[in-house]
């Protein structure tokens, strides 16, 4: 009889890949924007990325309960595993978790960005606070069973690490949204980040995907066996009571070494990723389509990286080729303090906007595989466990490391959360604490409030915060780098059947784990990582598009209607006359005296052939010299 293979095409692969994409859309959103959102104090601008533009909760009560709620949900996320591993139900064990899960997932999240009051500080905190815990333990328990469902769906190694290169793939787009697309709709639609957070909230349907594809239960088992499959398990099923599942999660070794160097970089990363807005707009001073361009160089090349990562793990293991993701991303994530203000002041545009693509491009290398591993390592631990002892706890694994990464993270989110309200001097002689508010019924940036504290001018003080977060980010990325020296070298069946002390059921069992060359489709395609690499450096080239457009019309008297945008998205040889006109637009400027040279007809060319991102950058290039000569 046939094995029963579950992900039996291609686009099952994709489509199950991408199931968790809205609610972590909606997880990135709220560590992006959130803590932004209800106390701007890092802004300098932009009060439509805050809810009101004021502090709506008391920031140290905040930080606190809300590191102790990530704590919380780590630690109940611990039951919430052991109860998805432990179901027995005609529906099969996974399935039912994500039903039950999904509803008050959707609305905690919405009640997370409607304050209870304008003015009353107290009740907010008690209620986002509240509304935390319950969104965090939802999501869990859904994703958590999604992702414990992957060691079981999933026909070998080689199809596990397909499938999470895919997640990571939509993992990148979901920070192209949050990052690129979000700041840009901000601006469109003119309305705050709350409003636009609601009507995101119908992708988190995406997360019922698994709910069809996983292939349990007695429905599925008969239909199996009508068609002549073989469903019995490679070694028989064994139950696993809660505190023996806990015991095998934080007593396997590969799993806890694998902890260690994920929580430094999630501390790091969770940091920089709370901060980012700050760090570009902020810190850097640069404007949201600016920030889309940096997002273009970081985001855009992670599915040709992620294919270069496994060519390399390949040929170099995965411990080395992970550590040169975090030294990678210690040195790129520098670029936010040589492109702060408070090394280059204000202007100077265009070379800050080369300092962070050259961080970006750097970081690109980091990015992706920070999303694959927490996924593929548990998976594959969980997997080979599985096949020697016949005990399927996979769910719990994730529960342990969500354990560790919301301490990290919570910590981590806590610290930015109680700096990003202080501000210093260029000299480093006076340090103020100040929240935005209202004055006279206008809203006051926390800057503005701090040069009128210390008696300067708004541009003569500098968060503390945004100098501060890529130094500590850098710090725990080298000790990720230094603690990888204790994992495995490649995390094969055979290491990990080592470490946790079943090299005599391994010898025994070698024919579970045959020689990797998949059965299904041939290794990772050049082709596809391009394809994808493509997509998302599309959806980059979209919002930078609008962005330009959108600039040339603020001084232009003939608009480019927005319809040409559209159909320049949807046709795209109509992107080379578009393109050509605005370049056409750019030199037609008035109120500069800077001679620009006549690039239409490149950028004509360059369109037509679908190179558009070489004229965006010669348009955006000339936009900056323009607006930095007019102000």
């Amino acid at each position: 009889m046939k094995r029963k293979v579950t992900l039996d095409k291609k686009w099952k692969e994709i489509l199950f890949g991408a199931s968790g994409f809205g609610p972590n859309l909606m997880m990135i959103l709220m560590g992006a924007f959130y803590s932004d959102a209800v106390n701007p104090g890092s802004l300098n601008t932009n009060v439509l990325q805050s809810i009101t533009g004021t502090c709506l909760i008391l920031p140290a009560a905040f930080s606190i309960l809300m590191m102790l709620a990530k704590i919380f949900d780590g630690i109940i996320d611990v039951p919430l595993a052991a109860l998805t591993d432990g179901i027995k139900s005609k529906f099969g064990k996974r399935r039912l978790p994500i039903a039950i899960s999904f509803i008050p997932m959707v609305l905690s999240y919405i009640a997370l960005w409607i304050p209870l009051s304008q003015t009353n500080q107290t009740a907010n905190t008690i209620w986002f606070v509240c509304m935390t815990i319950i969104f965090y333990g939802t999501y869990t328990m859904g994703l958590i069973a999604f992702y414990g469902s992957l060691s079981t769906v999933c026909h070998e190694e080689s199809q596990r690490l397909r499938v999470a290169s895919f997640k990571s793939f939509f993992d990148t787009i979901t920070y192209i949204i949050v990052y690129a697309l979000v700041p840009l709709l901000l601006g469109v639609f003119n309305v705050h980040i709350d409003k636009l957070a609601l009507m995101l909230t119908p992708l988190m349907a995406t997360l019922i995907i698994p709910i069809f594809m996983i292939k349990e239960g007695e429905k599925y088992e008969k239909k199996a066996l009508e068609e002549g499959y073989d469903i019995t398990p490679l070694v028989e099923e064994k139950h696993v009571g809660i505190i023996e599942s806990i015991k095998l999660t934080f007593t396997n070794k590969p799993f806890l070494k694998w902890q260690l160097v994920n929580s430094c970089t999630f501390f790091g990363l969770q940091m920089f990723l709370v901060s980012m807005n700050a760090l570009i707009v902020g810190g850097m001073g640069l404007s949201n389509g600016q920030m889309a361009i940096l997002n273009t160089c970081a985001f855009a090349p992670v599915p040709i990286m992620l294919y270069l990562f496994n060519k390399l793990k390949a040929k170099k293991g995965t411990r080395f080729t992970y550590q040169s993701c975090l030294i990678c991303f210690a040195i790129c994530i520098m670029s936010f303090v040589l492109g702060n203000e408070f090394v280059l002041g204000e202007g100077h545009t265009t070379l800050k906007i080369i300092i962070g693509c050259l961080g970006g491009v750097c970081g690109s290398w980091s990015i992706g595989t920070f999303f694959m591993m927490p996924y593929l390592i548990p998976n594959q631990v969980s997997a080979v466990e599985e096949k020697l002892t016949g005990k399927n706890h996979s769910a719990m694994y994730f529960a342990g490391q969500a354990l560790f990464s919301s301490v990290a993270g919570a910590i981590a989110v806590a610290v930015y959360d109680i700096i990003k309200n202080y501000f210093i001097t260029k000299d480093f002689s006076q340090i103020v604490y100040a929240e935005g508010t209202q004055i006279a019924g206008k809203v006051v940036l926390a800057r503005d409030v701090a040069a009128m504290k210390l008696g300067v001018l708004s541009n003569q003080v500098f968060n503390l915060g945004t100098l501060v977060v890529p130094f500590v980010v850098s710090l725990f990325c080298l000790f990720g780098f230094l603690l990888a020296f204790k994992m495995t070298k490649n995390g094969s069946p055979k290491e990990l059947a080592i470490e946790m002390n079943l090299e005599k059921e391994y010898e025994e069992n070698k024919h579970l784990f045959p020689e990797e060359k998949s059965t299904i489709y041939p290794d990772e395609s050049l082709i596809v990582n391009t394809a994808l690499w493509v997509l998302s450096g599309s959806i980059f080239g979209v919002v930078w598009k609008h962005g330009i457009i959108k600039s040339v019309n603020t001084f232009n008297n003939k608009k480019i209607h927005w319809l040409h945008w559209v159909i320049s998205i949807l046709l795209p040889p109509y992107s080379a006359y578009v393109l050509y006109r605005v370049e056409k637009d750019v030199l037609s400027q008035t109120f500069s005296q800077i001679k620009l040279k006549d690039y239409s007809i490149l950028c004509l060319i360059f369109g037509f052939i679908g190179l558009g991102i070489v004229p965006m950058f010669i348009i955006q290039r000339q936009l900056n010299k323009l607006i930095q000569d007019h102000e």
